[in-house]
């Protein structure tokens, strides 16, 4: 059955909502420099993640919200940002509307960390306030041990797993001959510098890099919606035993 929430009437959402479907996806991302990936990288991976899992857990998807907070990168071409008060009123809103077509669990999958306090604060407030559930899932650290397993190494952004995946979704959306392995910056801990002096950022030094092999890219694809899914369709389960 089709499961993106605007390419359906609203007689067929009103059939389907809440009577067979309690449950919609809201990705989230922003736009910004990536590297040798596109600027749209934090869109395109969590939509296609609500893709590949909206039919194991019998979900609609939201449209997403392409637009999120910004910060380090802000300066480099192509990104852009949301003030957070703004961004944070705007993403309840949405959730709110959804709660009033009938829907009780929120995921959101996050694609981008700018973003992630402020939906962490969503989350809560929205959870007290409405007695819905709403699961914020930021894919890049849930998948941290996946990392660590296929790669070697954590990802990083712009770096491995990033860089794959936007891969994997289409090979056009990164360029590899604009490749320079001196824009990448090793993250430490103890500065914060505005702009990062790199639009790859790697968490552990000398490893992360983007690897450009689109074999290993759409197997890495497959294991990260696998598991995307089995922890989202976990806590839906765990949701409905508990009567929450």
């Amino acid at each position: 059955m089709e499961r993106y929430l605007q390419k359906l009437n609203w007689p067929t959402i009103a059939e389907l909502v809440p009577d067979k479907i309690e449950t919609i996806i809201l990705p989230i991302g922003t736009v910004e420099a990536h590297g040798t990936a596109c600027v749209g990288t934090d869109n395109f991976i969590p939509e296609m993640l609500a893709d590949g899992i909206a039919e194991r857990i019998d979900a609609l998807i939201a449209p997403i919200v392409n637009y999120g907070i910004t910060k380090s990168l802000f300066r480099y071409a192509g990104s852009i940002t949301i003030d957070p008060e703004i961004f944070e009123g705007f993403v309840r809103d949405i959730a709110d509307s959804l709660v009033k077509n009938g829907f009780r669990n929120v995921i959101v999958l996050n694609g981008h960390g700018g973003n992630n306090t402020s939906l962490k604060k969503v989350a809560y407030e929205f959870h007290v306030e409405t007695g819905c559930n709403m699961a914020v899932v930021h894919w890049w650290e849930l998948c941290d041990g996946l990392d660590r397993k296929f790669w070697g190494h954590p990802g990083g952004h712009a770096g491995t797993n990033e860089a794959a995946l936007v891969q994997a979704i289409d090979p056009a959306y990164l360029d590899e001959s604009s490749y320079d392995p001196e824009i990448a910056y090793n993250f430490r801990r103890g500065a914060d510098v505005y702009p990062v002096p790199g639009t790859i950022l790697l968490y552990e030094e000398g490893v992360g890099y983007p690897e450009f092999d689109i074999k290993k890219a759409h197997e890495y694809r497959e294991l990260v919606i696998k598991e995307v899914g089995d922890f989202v369709e976990m806590v839906l389960n765990r949701w409905a035993k508990l009567g929450v």
